[in-house]
């Protein structure tokens, strides 16, 4: 087999032994980390995995052609292709089908600008079938993930009865996992892993090469090996996992990750195989160590969302990600990229992304993309913020969960109604609103909560489009039970709200 040029996120040594490629490729390239503000955490985690997985795949007897963030002039994979070509004489690639859709099109060019021949060839590490995916959602007006849900349960035999039911009698046990946090809980934190020398280096280069980058890689400690990756899962399985889902969507302020996994970045990069970890928690509910409504509730995270929107990606884009239902234009406060700002829920929830490159789903949905739905901000800008940002980042993930998931510009795609709340779920849900000057109680006033304002008046402003559907009903009686005086109060302290705290304080280029 020619040389296998493998991406990023595709770091898979059962993939390679499957392939025995003559050589592998892999390229750290400063052009792609250059090209977006990305957190200077995602690129060392990148980086530090990529150079790690070289290492790996030596010792296994592979020849690796692998390409750093300073190996100048090779700075970008145009020219580790054209290296490697002249050293071998081997201008045959295989490419695995890339996870992006923007990387795709850019590998479809290949051929012509380098003069080479590239193969594509499908990639097997998701368990969806994007060709099968397209053909059941594309003629639907709202693919429901639910559906999808139990049919992969049921193909995959995961959680199921041998009559194809599923185990515990039902399929989703998401109402038993929305238990508001008890103030001074405290939580078994993830695996921290101490940076080896390859680490350090890469941590070292990413300070030298991208100095402006957002973030810091002070403090990193997070697995980036295959090892590390399965010890991470192990420990989460053992320590956290159990009590997973009664506290699925809670927030705390001293518990950054909860009962959280925190794996997907090494799931994402290829690290961690998606079926082993659904054997893994199976396993562990059969064996008595994990209660059904955790199992049920991780695994309908991997194989529900996860694959999901995988599926919802590679279907309707790259259309997809242009989509903006309300016509939002509003461009992201720059405390977006600092974390200052007086609300407590998004300074706490924002900060962690800048100290952290990570937030939990919860705090991603009913913070972030709340405020920014209800704020009007841009769909594509608050993709691009958590393209960006996050260390679990890749646009298949990013793009349907905020576009769609987050803040429902899809049209409905995916969510059958808005994410959508006034302070009252935040301040039940969390502990945020204890030290914050708003008030959640308040609707109006110098220390009203300006999430109750922007919902309501969200409400308000929307009602006739989203007069018809069912799951809005009762949100859009109690928004019309406002006297009108009150919603002209809460319609002018929104403008004002708008025009200091998000377009006065707009990030500079």
């Amino acid at each position: 087999m020619p040389t296998l040029w493998l991406m990023e996120d595709q770091l898979s040594i059962e993939l390679v032994r499957q392939l025995r490629p003559d050589r592998v490729l892999l390229v750290e390239s400063r052009k792609h980390y250059a090209a977006w503000p990305f957190h200077k955490r995602r690129i060392v985690f990148q980086v530090s995995a990529i150079r790690h997985f070289a290492e790996e795949l030596r010792a296994a007897g592979f020849g690796v052609h692998h390409f750093g963030l300073n190996r100048r002039p090779y700075l970008d994979s145009i020219s580790a292709i054209r290296h490697v070509v002249r050293e071998t004489g081997d201008s045959q690639f295989v490419v695995i089908a890339p996870s992006e859709h923007h990387c795709a099109e850019w590998i479809n060019t290949i051929p012509e600008t380098v003069g080479v021949d590239v193969r594509i060839i499908p990639n097997t590490l998701f368990l969806t079938n994007r060709d099968e995916f397209a053909a059941w959602a594309r003629p639907l007006k709202r693919p429901v993930m639910e559906h999808f849900y139990r049919r992969m349960r049921v193909k995959l035999g995961v959680l199921v009865e041998a009559d194809g039911s599923p185990a515990g009698g039902k399929w989703n046990f998401d109402k038993d996992n929305r238990k508001p946090p008890k103030r001074g809980m405290t939580f078994a934190p993830p695996l921290a892993i101490s940076p080896d020398p390859i680490t350090r280096t890469a941590m070292s280069d990413v300070e030298r090469e991208f100095p402006t980058h957002p973030g810091s890689v002070e403090g990193f400690a997070l697995p980036v090996t295959r090892a590390d990756a399965s010890r991470a899962w192990a420990d989460f399985v053992k320590h956290r996992l159990p009590q997973f889902g009664d506290y699925e969507d809670a927030m705390l302020t001293a518990e950054p990750i909860l009962n959280h996994s925190f794996i997907s970045m090494l799931l994402n990069v290829g690290l961690l195989s998606p079926m082993k970890l659904l054997r893994d928690i199976e396993a562990a509910h059969l064996a008595g160590k994990v209660p059904l409504n955790s199992a049920e509730g991780i695994i309908r995270q991997i194989i529900g969302w996860r694959e999901y929107v995988y599926g919802i990606y590679w279907s309707f884009m790259p259309e997809y990600r242009s989509r903006n239902a309300r016509g939002s234009r509003l461009d992201l406060p720059d405390w977006f990229w600092t974390g200052k700002t007086e609300m407590n829920c998004l300074s706490r929830c924002i900060s962690g992304v800048v100290d952290r490159a990570y937030s939990h789903h919860i705090q991603r949905l009913m913070v972030i993309c709340n405020f920014a739905t209800l704020a009007a901000l841009s769909p594509q800008a608050v993709n691009d913020w958590f393209f960006a940002m996050y260390v679990d980042s890749f646009d298949w993930v990013v793009t349907p969960n905020v576009v769609g998931m987050g803040m429902h510009a899809d049209h409905g795609t995916i969510a059958t109604k808005p994410y959508i709340s006034s302070a009252a779920y935040i301040n039940r849900m969390s502990d945020y609103c204890d030290d914050c000057r708003f008030d959640p109680a308040e609707r109006v006033g110098a220390t009203a909560c300006p999430f109750n304002y922007l919902f309501w008046t969200f409400l308000h402003h929307f009602a006739a489009q989203f007069k018809g559907n069912p799951r809005m009903t009762m949100m859009l009686k109690n928004a019309a039970k406002i006297d009108a005086e009150q919603m002209k109060r809460m319609m002018q302290q929104r403008k004002e709200f708008i025009e200091v705290h998000v377009r006065g304080k707009v990030r500079q280029a």
